[in-house]
């Protein structure tokens, strides 16, 4: 079986969180743009010829813009679990992959905890 394209399963992701969503408005467009970009430049971890410590920068960047998202709408804390689909697909280990999600992590359950 081949490995899924992991831009397809973004896309796909991004669309079952728009149908579940009640109310379809900008604010949540806006989040989901911010959650796309955040996914995308946290894939962007993984590029070869970074330089030292740039991943670090990209997994800030990535952190500040889920939190955009989420800011934006409370639907969007799903998106956590592209960040986890994406780890799992890369087979690391699983310190490594809590470390790189941590920030994700700390930012969803905040997130969860202010809306309610």
């Amino acid at each position: 079986m081949p490995k899924p394209n992991f831009q397809t399963l973004v896309i796909f992701s991004l669309g079952l969180i728009t149908g579940i969503c009640i109310r379809f408005s900008f604010t949540i467009l806006l989040s989901m743009l911010f959650a796309a970009v955040s996914i995308f430049i946290y894939t962007m971890q993984d590029a070869e010829e970074l330089k030292k410590n740039q991943d670090k920068y990209f997994l800030i960047i990535s952190s500040l813009l889920y939190l955009a998202a989420v800011l934006f709408s409370v639907y969007l804390t799903a998106a956590l679990i592209l960040f986890v689909s994406y780890e799992f697909f890369q087979k690391r280990n699983f310190k490594t992959m809590i470390l790189r999600l941590l920030p994700f992590i700390v930012i969803t359950l905040f997130s969860l905890v202010m809306y309610n």
